[in-house]
């Protein structure tokens, strides 16, 4: 079951305990149902059941994963393309954002990108481009995916 949900009313403090790490195998499933609740949550244009478990497996293989966790409890991950400097994903369960998980994350995948760093965002993502702009990723072009149309960004202070 894809939809399992975290208990919203843990306190602030709680992300103190905030770790990043590297993907570890065991990870897959949680990460898996993260991605389906985080995506159904914010791509409000499509329709929640176009958004599969496996798709976490197809949009991630051969990429650097790094996983944000609280006690255990995966609640955000980011994925790379190293050698392109590309920041194909991050995600953070809707309960988690706006307290520093992205933040984190985008901190974590800037050690390891070789020169500025792009990624694409959804135009129709508006609070994804919010947060990325926020954050100093500034749009480099347009252009239209299989998604419709996204935002080329590119970050210069990495």
């Amino acid at each position: 079951m894809h939809n399992k949900q975290i208990n919203s009313a843990q306190p602030l403090t709680e992300l103190r305990q905030l770790a990043i790490r590297k993907f570890q195998e065991t990870d897959r499933q949680a990460l898996r149902e993260l991605f389906v609740v985080s995506r159904d949550a914010a791509f409000i244009w499509s329709s929640n059941s176009e958004h599969k478990l496996e798709d976490f497996d197809i949009v991630t293989a051969g990429e650097l994963i790094f996983v944000a966790e609280i006690a255990g409890k995966r609640i955000g991950f980011a994925s790379i393309d190293e050698a392109d400097s590309f920041l194909h994903n991050l995600f953070v369960h809707p309960q988690y954002q706006g307290r520093g998980v992205g933040k984190a994350l985008l901190a974590c995948c800037g050690r390891y990108f070789l020169v500025a760093p792009t990624l694409k965002c959804v135009k129709a993502n508006v609070s994804a481009r919010r947060f990325y702009e926020a954050h100093g990723w500034t749009v480099r072009s347009e252009a239209e995916g299989p998604d419709g149309p996204y935002l080329l960004m590119v970050c210069k202070s990495y």
